[in-house]
């Protein structure tokens, strides 16, 4: 039989091809490159987010903003300057022969009114600073999904590549045999049909990559067309917090939720502020009584209460919007601590089944992959097996070992939204 194999590579280099292929495993634990050199570092890239992404610079921004506005908040009204002039001759408008008075004016807010002003400003800040808090959280988990899909993607085209690699000597033995007689024209174009299908998977691939590092490149403010390189590989990790651990923390720390407890604080203030509007200012008015008469002339001060006279029909309703306003802050409240707490624990479980199914593909499926292929090529390499059996074996440890690498990068995608959930870094990838 195998003299008809004179058209395709000898027995020893297709064996000496899949060996190299069914040794990728091994090979995965060292640190691929990509092809212009230069390899993927996740701490770089979040560092480089922070810096350069153009919504976090916005989110900072309004924080600073909301910060800038807190003294204007305790300051009290503007002062007023007018003229007057008194006891204008009947008839006639002769203001030099009229008293003049030159008036300084200041409104003094009833006390408390400022403090709890302040105490409003203050309680908007905070919400700002922990929106940006969340925009950054945001803004690293999707880098850090990013970097794990292009992970993902260079395992899934070296895998494709090795099988093109097997499928086409596949094509080469089937070929063989049905020019020999010894083999079926279907079997021969069953194997087209893989290789053909293989091919065109690997060029879908291409394109995805160039769509996920698309992304990427947006968000580290970069040109969308720039190469990127090969992330580092992963390891397969448990997750070091229990779901319960993750929601004390996420109950100080958790930007997104703070933002809701600093509205619902807002709210208060700014319904003790609307009670307060009910309270009378107070009025002040100096003045300097005809100057040119004497070195000094006389003072007038005056004295007034500035009364909230309609206040059934403006402050009362602000004071029962305001009312409103602060249940309706509580409550939404209480409903995102739930929902923090769903996320918390969906994305847990979710890590932990991904952890347990790549622990499973690691430890116990691609070892008897492994197995396989090593009895198959036995088999082959004695004349006692075909060759698609060996292929066969092959794609099944490839499947596996896929399985697996899309399984841990689930892993760490889940890892990077409780991350964001909680409010607090689970995962510390150091530099290279």
């Amino acid at each position: 039989m195998m003299q008809h194999f004179n058209k395709q590579p000898t027995r020893q280099r297709i064996v000496g091809l899949l060996l190299s292929a069914s040794v990728m495993w091994q090979a995965a634990a060292i640190p691929a490159v990509a092809a212009d050199g230069a390899a993927l570092s996740l701490p770089s890239l979040l560092d480089e987010a922070r810096r350069v992404n153009p919504d976090l610079r916005a989110a900072r921004k309004r924080w600073e903003a909301a910060q800038a506005r807190v003294p204007l908040s305790k300051g009290l009204p503007a002062p007023r300057i007018g003229v007057e002039w008194e006891e204008i001759p009947k008839g006639t408008v002769k203001l030099d022969q009229a008293m003049l008075m030159y008036q300084l004016i200041q409104a003094l807010p009833f006390p408390g009114k400022l403090s709890a002003r302040k105490r409003v400003a203050v309680k908007e800040a905070q919400m700002a600073a922990m929106m940006f808090k969340q925009a950054e959280w945001d803004l690293i988990s999707q880098v850090k999904a990013a970097y794990y899909d292009l992970y993902l993607l260079d395992r899934e085209l070296e895998i494709q590549q090795e099988q093109l690699l097997w499928l086409e000597q596949a094509v080469a033995a089937a070929r063989a045999r049905y020019a020999s007689g010894t083999g079926m024209q279907a079997e021969l174009l069953a194997a087209q049909a893989d290789a053909l299908e293989a091919s065109n998977m690997r060029s879908i691939l291409l394109n995805r990559r160039q769509a996920t590092a698309a992304h990427l490149n947006h968000l580290l403010n970069r040109a969308s067309h720039e190469g990127l390189g090969e992330p580092a590989p992963l390891a397969l990790a448990p997750l070091p917090l229990s779901p319960e651990e993750l929601l004390l923390t996420a109950r100080e720390r958790q930007p997104e939720l703070l933002v809701f407890r600093y509205s619902a604080e807002r709210a208060e203030a700014s319904w003790r502020l609307a009670k307060r509007e009910l309270l009378p200012d107070l009025e002040t008015m100096l003045e300097l009584r005809d100057p040119a008469m004497g070195p000094v002339g006389p003072w007038d001060l005056t004295l007034a209460l500035v009364l909230p006279f309609w206040f059934w029909t403006k402050q009362r309703y602000g004071v029962r919007g305001a009312l409103y306003d602060k249940e309706s802050a509580q409550a939404a409240y209480e409903g995102m601590q739930n929902e923090i707490a769903k996320r918390i624990h969906e994305h847990w479980h979710e890590a932990m089944a991904a952890y347990r199914s790549a622990r499973l593909a690691s430890d116990g499926l691609i070892p008897l992959g492994q197995q396989a292929v090593a009895s198959a090529m036995a088999a082959y390499i004695g004349g006692q097996g075909p060759f698609m059996e060996l292929v066969d074996a092959l794609r099944m440890l490839s499947e596996r070992r896929l399985a697996y690498y899309r399984e841990l990068v689930n892993l760490e995608q889940h890892v990077a939204m409780l991350e964001q959930a909680a409010g607090v870094e689970l995962r510390h990838p150091e530099e290279p």
